[in-house]
């Protein structure tokens, strides 16, 4: 077996893995603002509650036409900046702008809410792939999981700022939240733009995928002789059990345990402080231990907490319960990304980003809907985490069934990922 000694390991790139921190961030900070604030906006010109879903959706759907072929647009791209950098250099500021636009949109009828909601989607689509590859840029493979467990941290921190503040500054103008986290993603655009840089790339390198998204995709998706396909179908049925669980517990535990949503929403807040907690701690475990083992050991932890959570008899319990489950989503969470990016070269990042989070928007659309299915023909809510388990059971038998060593770190190599200068593509 070949071994390394310790003198032959990069070392950990504190200032990329927190300057990534920063886009992490700014992930977390408006995604939960949009999610929760958007929709009394639209209230107030459609009366229809499918009408206020479907705009709402907007975002998913741009999601899945563009973040993929951008992603994949991104290996071909040569600048001076990289190959990467320029997407975020220049899709941030808008992002920006069009956040803090949307509440002063929405005075000049529906019309102008829609397009500052389609711009804003776009802005976000266009930054998303290329980030995510950044990973790939900026860090050796064996950190990448403890990296991708500080983007847990910074992405949880963001909706916790923003979330946090944004009732009391409703409060007092409704449009205050929208600038608050505007004036954050100016704040790392400005971080971005004057220190974020990517190593030399060779100047050939990628072209292809710039003229072929799609058959970059397919590669992406068709990698390892056909193993990446199963991989990507277990990061299909993860994302959509907890993206089941995102969209439909309020509801589940309010009829469950006859209270408030507003209570049932502590279980949120459980999962997230457990999010928090754990993210760091499952970079170095899937470090020290293998990305797959601790992938395995998290989603079975979910699946358990899974099975409990159908019987548990009062919400106190089940909180207690859904902090666990935070946990063992911490695990899998923050080595699954790293996993993916193994599947090809630093050059075919973008592809490899794209084909992962195009995963996860399909599982944000079929799994809700298939959930919500079922309740329609059942006519209750109350088998949601037996299903939450089928999926979790599903997922983890896919991932038992790639060989050891899939997905894992790279053999290491000298050099710092802290100075561009010293890394090669």
């Amino acid at each position: 077996m070949l071994t390394h000694r310790r003198d032959d390991v990069a070392p950990m790139p504190w200032t990329s893995s927190l300057l990534l921190g920063g886009g992490s961030f700014v992930i977390g900070a408006v995604s939960p603002l949009y999610d929760s604030y958007v929709p009394p906006l639209l209230q107030r010109h459609l009366s229809s509650s499918a009408g206020i879903g479907a705009a709402m959706g907007i975002d998913n759907v741009l999601a899945l036409c563009l973040i993929p072929l951008i992603g994949a647009f991104s290996d071909g791209t040569r600048t001076r900046l990289g190959r990467r950098v320029p997407f975020l250099v220049a899709a941030l500021p808008l992002t920006a702008v069009t956040l803090a636009a949307i509440p002063f949109a929405e005075r000049y009828g529906l019309l102008a809410l829609l397009l500052s909601m389609i711009v804003l989607d776009v802005a976000l689509a266009v930054w998303r792939a290329p980030f995510s590859a950044l990973l790939a840029e900026l860090v050796p493979s064996v950190h990448r999981s403890k990296t991708e467990g500080i983007l847990g941290v910074g992405m949880c921190l963001g909706a916790m700022v923003v979330l946090g503040t944004a009732r009391s500054l409703s409060a007092r103008h409704a449009e205050l939240p929208f600038i608050l986290a505007a004036v954050l993603v100016a704040i790392v655009w400005i971080v971005y733009a004057t220190s974020l840089r990517e190593p030399p790339h060779e100047s050939a390198s990628g072209a292809r995928a710039a003229i072929a998204p799609f058959r970059s995709l397919r590669e992406a998706f068709t990698a390892e002789s056909g193993t990446a396909s199963r991989f990507f179908a277990g990061c299909l049925l993860f994302q959509m059990a907890f993206q089941s669980f995102s969209s439909w517990f309020t509801l589940h535990g309010s009829e469950r345990f006859h209270t408030t949503v507003a209570d049932v929403s502590l279980g949120f807040i459980a999962v997230a402080i457990a999010t928090l907690t754990g993210s760091v701690p499952a970079g170095w475990l899937g470090a020290r231990y293998g990305r797959r083992r601790m992938t395995l050991i998290g989603i079975a932890g979910m699946a358990i907490a899974c099975v409990v959570m159908q019987v548990v008899p009062t919400l106190t319990a089940a909180v207690a319960v859904l902090f666990v489950f935070g946990l063992a989503w911490s695990i899998p969470v923050a080595n699954l990304i790293p996993m993916a990016l193994e599947l090809g070269t630093t050059a075919r990042a973008g592809s490899l980003a794209g084909a992962f989070l195009l995963v996860q928007s399909v599982a944000g659309i079929l799994g809700p809907s298939a959930v919500g299915a079922w309740f329609d023909v059942t006519g209750s809510k109350s088998g949601l985490f037996v299903l939450l388990a089928m999926f979790l059971a599903a997922a983890f038998a896919l991932f038992a069934t790639l060989a050891p060593g899939f997905g894992e770190a790279a053999a290491p190599v000298a050099m710092s990922f802290d100075d561009p200068r010293k890394a090669v593509a």
